[in-house]
């Protein structure tokens, strides 16, 4: 039977060891210690940050919600981790039974040849690597800078060795946008700088609708052995993101004109600034037109005429059906996607240049006044507002229509209660831009019946199908019905997708050139 003291049920000498030992006729529960991912706060502060409530107030815990960390300046880099690969544990192994065998077997050549592995064992643990802080900076370019959709957008990024020593090898990698995917060549690259020497990395997104920002770029930088590795993130100087929208530029009409007045000549004589033709004098006509170069040779009255300036009346019309809302690719616009920018690019000019223009989209209910289809006309108030949102609505697909019932029977139909419902509300002289591309065979019968009202028809249709062996069947099957929209007299234009949105534009007004 032990006899030794015992203080607080443990022998003193045990305690005096440290020896955590408990007598097995008692067990004590003890709590298992929590663990703390690291970054995570601790219990004690997160109680120290509720403030307790003053004298004769409801007590009520209010917790401090933690500052977001504020993020670094453009061009700053990130926390810079340096670590030490070990690279050359089989070398040492090597190295040391080489050097073995030879002292004890006396071979001279044995031990010549661990020295090599040696070496390399030598040279990787006496390596550094100087602070990689300040040594390199990053710009990027982006071309253009504010694409339009489905638009290309090269981007590139250089790294410059600003330090005063080689580096020798260094690797970058672009943070590209989560939304976007890289197309063509490498948003990496890797490479030795040496004192003021520079590597570009170049490659090709496309843009699709919204904004759109970078991530910081990557950094890794490591020594000839390659046994001493930095790494950091770093803020790129120049363009850190772009925003996906069109700009300004021609749309192509027909020569037929309202009695508005504008900025489209017309074949009418009438007050104008480019001559027309001359007539003979009537009681009334203003003076300023009187021919007096004529009237000096032959005495004779006559009037001079000019060709009047009429504005058009346009309809722009979108087809965000479902059918419409499909693209090549994930990182891809889609068709409704690509037709909305067209409209809205439609509009914008053709308001500046002074013609009467309404907006209408099939498919989607008006966000403002939940009618169906969507319909912006001319002397609507606050226009660009209301224009906006339908644009929107049919880029996005989210102008649901007012009752499920309906929304099932414009499915049904292919939206041509819609195309019907629009037409019959339109001016007989209006003409009609509509932007579909083209993917069921409804999108064909819409065109067959704007043509059928007698309206004068551009459509604008962007090619969306995948580069697939699917993609190829459903280009042809879009072809075919281009071509009936052209036999009913509608000029197409088939946008691609690499090709800019004016560009395709132009091709109608230099001649009618259809593809």
């Amino acid at each position: 039977m032990d006899r030794r003291p015992v203080r607080g049920g443990l022998p003193i000498d045990h305690r005096r060891r440290g020896l955590s030992v408990v007598p097995s006729a008692v067990r004590v529960a003890l709590p298992r210690p929590r663990l703390r991912a690291p970054g995570a706060p601790d219990a004690r502060r997160r109680r120290a940050d509720v403030r307790r409530p003053a004298v004769g107030v409801r007590a009520a815990a209010v917790v401090v919600a933690p500052r977001a960390p504020p993020r670094p300046p453009r061009g700053a880099g990130g926390i810079v981790v340096t670590r030490r690969v070990r690279r050359y544990g089989g070398l040492a192994a090597a190295a040391v039974l080489l050097v073995a065998v030879g002292v004890a077997s006396g071979t001279p050549a044995l031990l010549l040849a661990g020295v090599v592995p040696l070496a390399f064992v030598v040279h990787g643990a006496l390596s550094t690597l100087a602070p990689l802080d300040d040594r390199v900076r990053v710009e990027r370019e982006l071309r253009p800078e504010a694409p339009l959709p489905g638009q290309s957008v090269e981007v590139t990024l250089t790294a410059t060795n600003v330090g005063a020593s080689v580096l020798p090898d260094l690797r970058m990698r672009d943070g590209v946008p989560e939304e976007l995917s890289v197309r063509d060549g490498a948003s990496s690259v890797g490479t030795a700088l040496r004192p003021g020497e520079s590597a570009t990395a170049t490659y090709t997104l496309t843009a699709n609708r919204g904004r759109y920002a970078f991530r910081p770029v990557r950094l890794r930088a490591s020594t000839v052995s390659g046994t001493v590795v930095a790494e950091t993130t770093r803020e790129a100087d120049g363009a850190d993101g772009f925003e996906c929208r069109i700009d300004a530029a021609d749309v192509p009409l027909r020569r037929r004109t309202t009695a508005f007045s504008g900025s489209l000549a017309t074949d009418t004589g009438g007050v104008g600034v480019e001559f027309h033709a001359t007539r003979d004098y009537r009681a009334g006509d203003p003076v300023n037109r009187i021919n007096w170069r004529r009237y000096a040779k032959t005495g004779e009255l006559s009037t001079v005429e000019y060709r009047e300036q009429r504005a058009a009346r346009v309809a722009v019309l979108i087809d965000a059906r479902e059918p419409s809302h499909v693209a090549g690719a994930a990182s891809l616009p889609t068709g409704a996607t690509l037709c909305a920018y067209a409209a809205t690019l439609a509009t914008r000019v053709l308001r500046d240049d002074g013609h009467h223009v309404g907006v209408g989209a099939f498919g989607v209910a008006d966000p403002l006044t939940d009618r169906r289809p969507a319909w912006v006309p001319p002397d609507a108030d606050a226009f660009a507002t209301h224009a906006a949102a339908v644009c929107n609505a049919a880029a996005t697909g989210s102008g649901e229509s007012v009752t499920a019932t309906a929304a099932e029977d414009a499915r049904a139909d292919g939206g041509g209660a819609d195309c019907r419902r629009l037409l019959a509300g339109l001016p007989a002289t209006a003409q009609v831009i509509h932007c579909t591309p083209a993917l069921d065979d409804a999108a064909a019968s819409m065109v067959e019946s704007i043509r059928a009202h007698g309206h004068e028809t551009t459509v604008l249709s962007p090619s969306v199908p995948p580069n697939s062996v699917g993609g190829r069947v459903l280009a042809l099957e879009r072809a075919v019905r281009l071509d009936r929209m052209r036999g009913v007299g509608a000029a197409v234009v088939d946008w691609d997708r690499e090709e800019e949105l004016p560009v395709a534009l132009g091709r109608v007004l230099r001649g009618g050139s259809y593809r």
